[in-house]
């Protein structure tokens, strides 16, 4: 399940229509499309009028208490990103994503706030307190006073309807309805099911029911899919104001803050999944890892092209637990991969030189190099025997600068006790701490296991 955070994107050019047809097919699609229109507006039922009205109503009773919040280069005071924010209590506090001032908040020197009202006026807000596992954030502005959206305590229904506001791209304030679904089911972090479309832009706008209380703040739609958006539920937004309103001096730079978050974040995480009992499965003579705990998900397939000399199953999995620390940095994913491959038409010698260009393939595109971020990789390589024979085993790992404490893991393991089949599995582990990342590992290869 690949989530899109609702941030700014360019604006696609929108193409005039191809050359080449008739103008005479524009102008018959034209009193067609008239004609739909005509008829629809003719035809209009009530209910669809009534939602109308119920959106107009919000959006007029919300607007002044929705902002845009822009992130600015500083030494060009251009634009740098966008999203949006609203008004949450009388003391004149914004909620607003995480994701949506991570610039200002990990690099305050080289980026600055700015919010803009329904009204055009502008101001220079200021960041108090980030919630990096919730992707939240509060700012301050003045004066104090403004009107200010509620927080509704108590939960939806599924079903209800709601309306979620923000700034989609360049194009001004929008309202969007949509329907609440629940609470997404085997996440690491509580996100909101809400069927509707949250664009670009729209992160950290309020969802709000149709009496105007805010239930989730947007965060996130699914990528290539309709209509699958994701919300921060009230509660962590609720809990996060109540911090920035009791806290004291933010700091200047929200680094240590970060990456404190960062690893009290994986800390909850893989206590959860390390005291999961190991489950295995078995593909042919292999036994391996399966999905750990209901927070993992698995998926496979069988590569097996008649023009192939060797086949290959391949199973998948995948727990989505990641977290957003900046474009391009993003940490606390696990996935795992287990590969058997087959030789048919291959020799020895060619299948032994097959096993060791993908055992030497490098590192997922997680571990792209990133060296503002990142150390280069150390590995230790190793022969490891399990029941059935022996294991190639190579441990990779690199610290973060910035985050004390955190490191990116990968591991590859490949049997080498036959001539014409081998098991590959790995493992990527961004984002941990050098022990639950040492455990993990162990503990991965401590299930493998295979019969002769």
């Amino acid at each position: 399940m690949t989530h899109v955070l609702a941030s700014p994107l360019p604006v696609a050019g929108i193409r005039p229509a191809r050359s080449g047809i008739p103008v005479l097919f524009h102008a018959l699609a034209a009193l067609c499309v008239l004609s739909l229109l005509i008829v629809s507006q003719n035809a209009a039922p009530a209910e669809s009028r009534e939602v109308s009205a119920e959106a107009r109503a919000v959006f007029e009773q919300t607007k002044e208490k929705l902002l845009q919040i822009r992130v600015l280069h500083k030494a060009t005071g251009a634009q740098a990103s966008m999203g949006s924010g609203f008004l949450a209590s009388a003391d004149g506090l914004v909620l607003t994503n995480y994701h949506v001032v991570s610039e200002v908040a990990l690099e305050p020197r080289t980026y600055e706030l700015e919010f803009q009202r329904s009204d055009g006026t502008t101001g220079k807000p200021r960041l108090l307190a980030v919630d990096v596992a919730n992707d939240l954030a509060v700012l301050s502005t003045d004066p104090r006073g403004q009107p200010f959206l509620t927080i509704r305590a108590a939960p939806l229904e599924k079903g209800d309807r709601g309306f979620a506001l923000g700034h989609p791209l360049h194009l001004g304030p929008a309202i969007v309805e949509g329907t609440y679904n629940g609470y997404v089911e085997a996440t690491a972090v509580p996100r909101i099911h809400f069927t509707g479309a949250v664009n670009s832009g729209m992160s950290g706008g309020p969802a709000i029911t149709p009496d105007g209380a805010v239930f989730g703040v947007n965060v996130s739609r699914m990528w290539l899919q309709q209509l699958v958006s994701f919300l921060v539920p009230a509660e962590a937004a609720m809990e996060l104001l109540r911090r920035a309103q009791s806290g004291g001096e933010p700091p200047a730079d929200f680094r240590k803050e970060v990456g404190a978050q960062l690893l009290a974040q994986q800390a909850r995480l893989f206590e959860r999944l390390l005291a999961e009992p190991v489950k295995t499965s078995t593909m042919g003579r292999y036994t391996v890892p399966d999905a750990v705990g209901a927070l993992m998900r698995c998926s496979g397939a069988a590569l097996d092209e008649p023009e192939m000399l060797y086949g290959q199953d391949l199973k998948v999995c995948n727990l989505r637990s990641g977290t957003y620390v900046r474009d391009g940095l993003q940490m606390g994913e696990l996935r795992f991969v287990h590969s058997v491959l087959e030789a048919r038409g291959l020799g020895a010698l060619r299948f032994a030189s097959l096993m060791e260009e993908r055992y030497g393939t490098p590192p997922p595109y997680h571990f792209m190099p990133n060296r503002k971020e990142l150390t280069g990789f150390r590995c230790h390589d190793d022969f490891v025997s399990r029941p059935g024979g022996t294991l190639r085993v190579t441990l990779c790992s690199r610290a973060y600068k910035s985050f004390a404490g955190l490191y990116d893991f990968h591991l590859r393991a490949l049997t080498v006790d036959s001539d014409s089949s081998a098991l590959l599995s790995s493992v990527t582990l961004p984002g941990v701490s050098f022990e639950n990342g040492v455990r993990f590992a162990r503990r991965h290869l401590e299930a493998i296991s295979w019969t002769k």
